[in-house]
């Protein structure tokens, strides 16, 4: 095959699997009634903490269609990624 042909394929795929990604919720934010954004440990609120590199990196290569955002739980030290998906539907 072409290697024109494979990269759209590979492309198409990949694009595909973001968008199953994020219409799963994966790394979404978790809502309860205590906190607008939970830890996916301890269920206690997060704090926003600075991104570095890498996750500017890895908003790129997901074509920034998650817009990770680093955060920080002071309970259990849990440290990572979350998005939020801004446009929600309200029921």
């Amino acid at each position: 095959m072409d290697t024109p042909i494979l990269l759209l394929v590979f492309l198409i795929i990949y694009f595909t699997t973001l968008c199953f990604l994020k219409n799963k919720g994966f790394m979404k934010k978790i809502v309860s009634e205590k906190c607008a954004n939970c830890c996916p440990k301890c269920n206690e609120a997060l704090e926003r903490i600075r991104r570095n590199n890498s996750d500017r990196i890895i908003n790129l290569i997901t074509f920034q269609m998650f817009s990770f955002k680093r955060y920080n739980c002071n309970h259990c030290d849990w440290e990572g990624l979350r998005w939020e998906n801004k446009f929600e539907k309200k029921s």
